[in-house]
């Protein structure tokens, strides 16, 4: 999935994250893994810290980072909302 700034509003994308994704749940690693938003302005650093602590994940659960370089996964990590036998994921 590619964000589509002319069709999703940023804080659109966050609501989807959230939705999709609960950082606090288990079934996500717990207290072993930590989420990262990884944002290219201040605007959108504020706006994500701002969906954090609305949400009670700042911190602990989640961090806000600045994007810098990005490395592609392995491919079995790819379209994993795709992939999501469920369907949970999805649009």
């Amino acid at each position: 999935m590619t964000f589509n700034k002319d069709k999703w509003t940023y804080e659109r994308l966050l609501d989807y994250f959230f939705g999709v994704h609960t950082p606090t749940d288990p079934r996500w690693g717990g207290t072993q893994y930590r989420s990262a938003i990884f944002v290219y302005t201040e605007e959108q650093k504020q706006l994500a810290e701002q969906a954090c602590k609305e949400r009670g994940t700042m911190g602990e659960y989640v961090s806000v980072e600045m994007a810098s370089d990005f490395y592609r996964g392995e491919e079995y990590h790819q379209k994993y909302v795709e992939k999501s036998v469920s369907g949970a994921y999805r649009l």
